[in-house]
């Protein structure tokens, strides 16, 4: 069986297909680019979803006082402050710490939960902030495969 080359400028494809090194470039650099607008996309929807609880941290915090709970920062302060509010309140005392029949079980359980989803959302910046550098990473790497497999000369097989 005879397989010549077909010349195609700046590739490696032969008569048996196109060049496996670009087709593996394109893909690592549409996998990438899919995951910058997942990344993206994440993070504004948390962003939106924590915007629309309307939350305002206290004047009082150490940091950010009277903006808005928007984003991984200002989630951070409002969790600080509820566990400090919850504290004194509790006497120092945690959920953990509490019998059942505690007067302040119920106020520390709520502090708890609302802290864990703050920290949730945290998390979830932080995913989305991850998608967005690895899909950048992956979009490098594809473009830098491409440009290789562009200098490499034919394949003879």
């Amino acid at each position: 069986m005879n397989t010549t080359l077909i010349p195609i400028k700046g590739s490696r494809a032969t008569s048996k297909g196109p060049d496996p090194v670009l087709v593996l470039a394109r893909c690592f650099a549409g996998i990438g680019i899919a995951g910058v607008v997942t990344g993206i996309a994440a993070w504004l929807t948390v962003k939106s979803q924590l915007a629309a609880e309307k939350i305002i941290i206290p004047e009082s915090a150490a940091r950010f006082g009277g903006l808005r709970v928007t984003g991984p920062l200002t989630a951070f302060e409002e969790a600080n402050v509820i566990k400090r509010i919850t504290l004194k309140a509790t006497g120092g005392r945690t959920y953990g710490e509490m019998e059942e029949d505690d007067q302040d079980a119920e106020l520390a359980m709520n502090a708890s939960l609302l802290r864990s989803s703050l920290f949730t959302s945290i998390l979830a910046f932080g995913v989305a902030a991850a998608e967005v550098a690895l899909g950048g990473l992956l979009m490098a790497l594809g473009t830098a495969l491409a440009i290789v497999a562009r200098r490499l000369p034919p394949d003879p097989h």
